[in-house]
């Protein structure tokens, strides 16, 4: 990889960046069409989410700066990545807001880089998976950046004991070696062997190349910064991903989430190739609390799992409700939603005429969990 493929906006202008070596063109579009990370318009701004994880928007707004004053403006569940907060040291477990930077009066040579604080803070178990959170860059550099990745892919991450953390740790050491310590002395502070230095180096090299191409051709301040984060969040997934796994992640695209039960449990509507069984078992290898999943199959043809044997209420309760509202469902033929107590699905002549979103709003409704719905879901641009 020499660079970021794709296509990147330059002064409002595509331009086609050339596919890996041995790559086709068709292979590289096929790359491109499973990206994880989709625009959404949000408080009139576009911000971009990840398939994994759509209660985490990132912001990327340049020359953002917010101050002990003005962060009040902000929600909870807030997150200031390096150097958009203008202050000191902000950690308000109150309001659940933090800034992630080399921070006003710190001593920058003992204070770890935006991408290490990240993990560090994801590590220590930031409930990111509760409610909506929100996260701002104003330049999107590799730090910056890897910190945001890290954070929308805390998930991954952290499964079966922190595995992948600790496979992408030497990657984020380096990286924050040399923000903290510039190139000269980040080889000896980052604490892993020459071999290890050798091979994180060319990677993260190769993940600046389209960068310095930009500063170098003096387009860099008129890129397009939600189009170039979106093409480097790809970058660290192909990086740091394992071979074969993103695949699966891309296939398994979580589309919304609700709270059911004053949030004892959660309600999933997920799209995917695979069985309920298989998006099943991987929504609980990310997430804790997996109550009941709607699974899209595309069609107008829906299945419905509850996972969660101890709510209040069962599909039982459900099929009534969706029968009643859903315009090609007739009991009378037995076209309708309906099935066991745990498992179910839409009517199978003509499918639903529901979308996503209605079901499982319909979902919230019957289960119990607030007014939660409408600041959750938000389609992805196309």
């Amino acid at each position: 990889m020499s660079e970021l493929s794709g296509a990147v906006c330059l002064d409002g202008q595509e331009t086609s960046q050339p596919a890996e070596a041995g790559e086709s063109a068709e292979d590289g579009a096929a790359q491109r069409v499973r990206s994880r990370y989709g625009t959404v318009e949000r408080g009139g701004h576009d911000c971009l989410i990840c398939s994994g994880t759509p209660n985490i928007q990132l912001r990327v707004e340049r020359g953002l700066s917010v101050n002990d004053d003005t962060r009040k403006r902000y929600g909870k569940q807030t997150m200031f990545l390096d150097g958009v907060y203008a202050g000191g040291p902000l950690f308000d477990n109150e309001s659940r807001q933090y800034s992630l930077d080399h921070h006003q009066g710190c001593v920058r040579a003992f204070t770890l880089a935006t991408c290490e604080q990240a993990a560090v803070i994801v590590t220590k178990g930031l409930p990111l998976s509760e409610g909506e959170w929100s996260l701002y860059v104003n330049e999107p550099d590799l730090d910056a950046v890897l910190a945001a990745w890290i954070l929308l892919n805390h998930g991954e991450l952290k499964r079966n004991g922190n595995e992948l953390l600790l496979a992408v740790m030497p990657f984020i050491r380096v990286e924050g070696a040399i923000d903290a310590h510039g190139l000269e002395l980040s080889a000896i502070t980052c604490g892993v062997s020459p071999e290890i230095y050798k091979r994180e180096r060319e990677r993260i090299d190769a993940l600046l190349a389209l960068e310095r191409q930009l500063k170098e051709r003096g387009a860099w301040t008129g890129v397009n910064v939600i189009d170039y984060t979106r093409k480097l969040l790809e970058e660290l997934d192909r990086t740091l991903y394992p071979a074969g796994y993103l695949d699966r992640l891309v296939d398994v695209v979580e589309v919304a989430r609700v709270p059911l039960e004053k949030r004892k449990a959660w309600a999933f509507l997920c799209r995917s190739h695979q069985g309920i069984y298989a998006v099943e078992a991987q929504l609980k290898q990310q997430h804790e609390k997996v109550g009941l999943v709607v699974l899209d199959q595309g069609d107008g043809r829906f299945t419905v799992r509850q996972t969660d044997s101890f709510l209040a209420r069962s599909l039982a309760d459900l099929y009534p409700v969706l029968n009643d509202r859903d315009d090609k469902a007739s009991e009378s033929d037995e076209n309708c939603w309906g099935g066991s107590t745990d498992i179910g699905g839409s009517p199978r002549r003509t499918g639903s005429a529901l979308d996503g979103e209605e079901i499982l709003r319909i979902v919230q409704e019957v289960y119990g969990g607030g007014n939660w719905f409408k600041r959750m879901v938000t389609r992805l641009k196309t």
